[in-house]
C-alpha cells in the first residue's frame, strides 16, 4: 500500500463528495477506487483532484452523467469558463454567524477576503430572538447566508428555518444520526460536521451561492396553461410532436415534485443530483418545444 492512497472517508472530507455518492458513482458509472483491500476502498491523489473538480461543477449545476465522461483537461476547461463568466458576482458574500464554536473559528482567522461577516449571534436562541423581533430584522443588514451551529443535526428545524427566512443556510453540527445525515444528503443541504476548519465553513457558504444560482434557472419555462395551448394548437397536419413533448415535460414536472418530496429512497443516490438531472432533461425538452411552436406560431397566442 503506497502512501498516496486515501481511505474513502478521508476522500469524502477532502472533496466534499459523500461516501454514499462515491459508492453510487462506482456502481453506476464505473468510477472505481485505485485499490481495494477487502471492502475498504483507497483513492489516489489524482482521483481526489478529479473528484474535487467534479464536485465543484456539480455545485454549479452540471449533471454527473455528463461530467463523468470528461477528461481532467475538459473538467479544468469547464471550471475556467465558469470562473470567467460575467454573470457571476465577484462581490463578497454577506454572512451571519450563529454559535459560539463558529464565532471562535472565525476569530482565529486573520484574513477573511471571501466572506463579509455582517451579523453574529452567540447561539441559535440568540439568532431566533433577533429573527422573531421585527424591529431587529429591519435594522440588521440583508444577508446572503447564515451559518447555524447545531449541537445535534435537526432536519425538521432546518426545514423550519428554510421556510421562514430568505437567507441560504449552512449548518455546522456536532452530532448527527445516520438517518438525518442521509436526509441531508438527499435534500442537498449544506451541512458540515464539527470539528471543521474555517476554510471548510467558508467553502460551504460559497458552495451555497453556486448551488442557488444553478437551481434558479431550472424553474419551469412554460405554465400549465401554455403547455395545454401548445398541445392543442398545431398547424402541421398529422404531427403530434407538440403534444408528445408537452406530455414528456408534464411527466418530468410531476417527477421533480415527487423527487423533492421523496425522503425514503432505498438507494444511496443523492436526490439533489437527481433533481438537477431531471431539470436538465426538462430544459432540453422545453427548448425543443419552443423551436416547434415558434415556427408554427401558437406561442404568440399563449398566455
Amino acid at each position: 500500500m503506497t502512501e498516496d492512497l486515501y481511505r474513502i472517508g478521508a476522500v469524502s472530507k477532502l472533496t466534499g463528495v459523500t461516501v454514499e455518492c462515491l459508492r453510487a458513482w462506482e456502481r453506476r458509472y464505473g468510477m472505481r477506487p485505485a485499490e481495494k483491500a477487502g471492502k475498504t476502498r483507497f483513492y489516489s491523489e489524482a482521483q481526489i483532484h478529479r473528484l474535487t473538480q467534479i464536485k465543484r461543477l456539480i455545485d454549479q449545476g452540471h449533471p454527473i452523467s455528463q461530467l463523468i465522461k470528461l477528461s481532467d483537461a475538459d473538467l479544468a476547461h469547464r471550471l475556467g469558463q465558469y470562473s470567467s463568466a460575467p454573470t457571476l458576482s465577484s462581490r463578497r458574500l454577506k454572512v451571519g454567524l450563529a454559535g459560539t464554536t463558529v464565532l471562535l473559528a472565525e476569530e482565529r482567522l486573520a484574513d477573511n477576503n471571501r466572506l463579509e461577516i455582517l451579523d453574529r449571534w452567540s447561539s441559535l436562541d440568540a439568532f431566533d430572538d433577533a429573527r422573531l423581533q421585527p424591529k431587529s430584522l429591519q435594522e440588521r443588514p440583508k444577508l446572503d447566508v447564515v451559518v447555524l451551529e447545531m449541537p445535534s443535526l435537526d432536519i425538521q428545524l432546518i426545514d423550519t428555518y428554510r421556510q421562514s427566512i430568505d437567507e441560504r443556510i449552512v449548518v455546522v453540527y456536532h452530532f448527527g444520526t445516520t438517518n438525518d445525515l442521509q436526509n441531508a444528503t438527499e435534500r442537498g443541504l449544506d451541512v458540515i460536521p464539527w470539528p471543521s476548519t474555517w476554510q471548510q465553513i467558508e467553502e460551504a457558504c460559497l458552495r451555497s451561492r453556486r448551488r442557488s444560482s444553478a437551481i434558479a434557472p431550472t424553474q419551469p419555462r412554460f405554465s400549465e396553461e401554455q403547455l395545454f395551448h401548445f398541445a392543442t394548437n398545431t398547424s402541421i397536419e398529422s404531427c403530434t410532436c407538440p403534444r408528445d413533448l408537452v406530455q414528456l415535460i408534464t411527466q418530468i414536472n410531476a417527477y421533480a415534485i415527487h423527487a423533492e418530496r421523496c425522503g425514503t429512497a432505498d438507494t444511496a443516490a443523492n436526490h439533489f443530483e437527481i433533481t438537477l438531472e431531471a431539470n436538465a432533461a426538462r430544459t432540453s425538452l422545453e427548448n425543443a418545444l419552443s423551436a416547434i411552436v415558434e415556427v408554427e406560431g401558437p406561442i404568440q397566442q399563449a398566455n
